[in-house]
């Protein structure tokens, strides 16, 4: 039998809705039953702590002394706020049933006394720990541990492993005073009830998505009726070069995808030119502002008696979102800082750019408190919203023998002290650059007493976070420890940055790179 695109598409957009709608409903429905039986579970037992001791309290109140009216309609209220309890007995501790709710409906029982004949049944009402059994019979003790978490234990006490969410309750029992327990049986005919409105409606959607395919798929059928002259044209057209060349086929399936890769044949041949040309121009320009960057690192460390700097970057990409650079403000006095941008690549370039134009700008500037702040308010005015970087902004000062810096929001600095061959974590704070427009109330100088053979250790993100696979990071505790390990034998800047990147670099094992590293050493020498 030869069925026509329309017949296809009708049997199997169809079929996969009906599927689609029996697997979704099978799912949600099981889903939604366990839910509805695990709430029945929650509320009924809430139910039964909350009204076990009234209703203890109303049979000695009423109906031990006769009063059963009155005790009915205490019982029928209680009954009223939880419409999944159909049953309320009230038994001594010697077994004896005292009321049924089912069978002491008009009147007291009047006859003989009814005694308890099931021994776990009489256990469970004998037992301080309220108790209950689910519909496969399994009896559950709810006990409350040292730490006054509820845990589930046998007859004995035993601890037992708790009913899976959504078990079905056949009844609890709850001691309610010294002398009875009252047990509540539990229905799950509103769970039934509402499991078959569901049904009911899933189908009733079923039906309704069934037309919506049958629907869709006449029209889309309806849309492959082009003749095939059209491809033949079109054909010749790209033969003689024309890829602006399209055909719009819209028969049967075979000539559809014809049609299709005729498309893609011209899209490809006039992509591959203009790819070529793309690419190369591309190319010229990420190097151009690869050069731009690299400009804007600086070349040299300065120099300075008392201090032995080194410094390096190792950016994620092409085009990296770190930035550091030395100020030489006089003889005496030495401004640097170590920023890092959100992400990397073209758009973190552009503001590490502005942001070092700008702190070049403001570095005759003594207070850096101020120029964090003067930099932060042309960030945040002049680049988007969703880019900002973190910044740590150092100052020394040769003759005082002074070391401080101004946090925002970057990574702590590590300090090496030589006297005691421990490692500290200086104060962080504040707040990234460009994600406030006032942020002087956030700002910090703190100030360092950096002895002789001191060295600071001051870092972009891409250390710590530097991953060896997807699971494992290098972490700061193992850059603490290869700080405090390298400090006591290596005695240059220099040989500690390499130290450093050499460890992380071994850690990685050549996983690939994700955030751009930078790093800055400062070591006192005298």
């Amino acid at each position: 039998m030869v069925f026509s695109i329309r017949k296809k598409l009708v049997i199997a957009i169809s079929g996969l809705m009906i599927l689609i709608f029996t697997l979704a409903a099978y799912l949600f429905i099981s889903e939604k039953k366990v839910e509805m039986a695990q709430d029945i579970y929650v509320n009924s037992l809430a139910f039964s702590k909350l009204t076990a001791s009234d209703i203890a309290e109303n049979y000695d109140l009423y109906l031990a002394h006769n009063g059963f009216v009155f005790f009915n309609r205490e019982i029928k209220e209680i009954f009223a706020q939880n419409t999944d309890v159909n049953l309320i007995k009230v038994m001594n501790y010697q077994g004896e049933v005292l009321y049924d709710s089912s069978v002491d409906v008009a009147k007291r029982y009047e006859g003989e006394t009814r005694v308890l004949r099931e021994l776990e049944l009489l256990s469970q009402i004998r037992s301080e720990n309220i108790s209950m059994m689910d519909e496969g019979s399994q009896v559950y003790y709810l006990k409350e541990d040292s730490l006054g978490n509820v845990v589930f234990v046998n007859e004995n006490e035993e601890r037992i492993g708790k009913p899976e969410a959504g078990t079905l309750i056949d009844y609890f029992v709850v001691p309610a005073s010294e002398k009875y327990s009252v047990q509540y049986g539990i229905s799950y005919e509103n769970l039934e009830k509402r499991i078959e409105i569901m049904v009911e409606r899933i189908v009733f959607l079923a039906l309704f998505a069934v037309m919506i395919g049958m629907l869709m798929s006449f029209v889309m059928s309806a849309q492959l009726t082009r003749p095939l002259g059209v491809l033949v044209a079109g054909v010749k057209k790209i033969a003689t070069g024309d890829f602006k060349t399209r055909v719009d086929i819209k028969t049967s399936d075979e000539i559809r995808y014809l049609g299709n890769e005729v498309n893609k044949m011209a899209v490809d041949l006039e992509v591959s030119m203009e790819a070529r040309m793309y690419k190369e121009r591309v190319a010229s320009e990420l190097k151009i502002a690869t050069d731009i960057q690299n400009q804007l690192i600086p070349k040299e460390v300065p120099k300075y008696p008392s201090l032995d700097i080194a410094a390096g970057i190792i950016p994620a990409g092409e085009i990296g979102g770190d930035m550091y650079d030395f100020i030489p403000i006089s003889e005496d006095r030495l401004m640097f800082y170590l920023g890092d941008v959100t992400g990397h690549g073209v758009p973190a370039g552009i503001v590490s750019s502005i942001a070092s134009a700008l702190f070049y700008g403001y570095s005759k500037e003594i207070d850096l408190k101020k120029i964090m702040i003067d930099v932060n308010r042309v960030l945040k005015a002049k680049t988007m919203s969703n880019m900002f970087m973190t910044l740590c902004l150092m100052d020394w000062e040769e003759r005082a023998k002074k070391f401080r810096y101004v946090s925002a929001g970057h990574e702590q600095i590590i300090h090496y002290k030589a006297a005691t061959g421990e490692v500290a974590l200086e104060p962080a704070g504040g707040l990234a650059l460009g994600m406030a427009e006032d942020i002087k109330d956030l700002l910090k100088v703190v100030d360092v007493d950096l002895q002789v053979g001191d060295y600071l250790v001051i870092y972009s993100d891409g250390i710590p976070e530097a991953w060896r696979n997807e699971k494992e990071c290098y972490g700061m505790e193992r850059f603490v420890n290869a700080c405090k390990q390298y400090g006591a034998d290596l005695k240059s800047a220099e040989a500690l940055k390499k130290a450093f990147l050499s460890d992380v670099e071994q850690f990685v094992a050549g996983y690939k790179q994700t955030d751009d590293i930078t790093l800055i050493v400062v070591k006192r020498d005298d």
